[in-house]
């Protein structure tokens, strides 16, 4: 799903974060022919010491060029579907869900974000007897929450930080709501996958996976924990989409540091 209220400056999706579609360019794959110039009636594109460069303020996303781009380095990313129109296009793999035991998962960004699509769409995979989990960063309100808790068979949330003004800065938002909703879930006994995404510089200490074990620990019997290693594979997206990227010069966390921090999960009991 296309949509965020979050920004985080990690991020390895950023082409989910506006609710619309967006242009996007890769450079690998361009001949340079400049058929994307003549095509382009806002005069977003021309050549800069022999690249095409792509004025995203003035880009419409008509998606004009793409269509016309031979080698598809220009693509668009997102489009409007109804909720029928994208169950006729899982609907294929019913097959394998019942053989695998699998299901779907909703995703995004943020599909709260759409959640009268979400409602509605579950619904008819319900009919369907899809095994339906959810990646959310659970932020919006209990009441929207509780209205699709008959309707999903697994939730999966980020706890990003423990600490809501140090969320606040490198996520855009705070984190209380979502430490209420994770508390309210852990005593329905509501199961669900809480995963911390460990960023260099971010939350890569002792102390703040700490303060977050001692948070789920009194809901263990439902709620799991598990560390994330950071890694650096979608930040090409960035460039790609015209974005800027704060942490365009971090590297990725190394095994070493990720298993040492997951000793404290061992401590909780939350893995062995």
């Amino acid at each position: 799903m296309k949509g965020c209220n979050m920004r985080c400056k990690w991020c390895h999706n950023p082409e989910t974060w506006l609710a619309k579609s967006q242009m996007q360019y890769i450079e690998e794959k361009c001949i340079h022919c400049q058929t994307c110039l003549i095509s382009c009636s806002k005069q977003a594109i021309e050549v800069v010491d022999g690249r095409i460069s792509i004025d995203y303020s003035r880009c419409s996303a008509c998606g004009t060029c793409a269509e016309n781009c031979p080698t598809k380095a220009l693509s668009m990313v997102g489009e409007t579907i109804s909720t029928n129109e994208l169950l006729g296009r899982i609907e294929k793999d019913i097959p394998y869900f019942r053989t695998s035991e699998g299901g779907i998962t909703l995703s995004g960004g943020e599909p709260l974000q759409q959640k009268e699509f979400v409602k509605e769409f579950m619904k008819l995979c319900r009919e369907k007897e899809i095994h339906i989990a959810i990646e959310t960063n659970l932020s919006a309100s209990w009441e929207t929450i509780e209205e699709l808790l008959p309707l999903v068979n697994l939730w999966m949330c980020d706890l990003k930080l423990y600490d809501t003004d140090k969320h606040q800065h490198w996520t855009g938002i705070g984190n209380e709501s979502i430490l209420q909703n994770i508390r309210k879930m852990g005593e329905r006994k509501i199961p669900m996958i809480v995963r911390t995404p460990v960023i260099p510089r971010v939350n890569d200490t002792e102390e703040e996976i700490e303060k977050i074990c001692r948070f789920l620990a009194p809901f263990a019997d439902s709620i799991s924990y598990e560390l994330l290693g950071f890694h650096t594979l979608g930040f090409q997206k960035y460039e790609s989409l015209g974005m800027p990227n704060e942490l365009k010069e971090e590297e990725g966390l190394s095994k070493e540091r990720l298993n040492a921090l997951k000793q404290i999960l061992i401590k909780y009991h939350f893995i062995s």
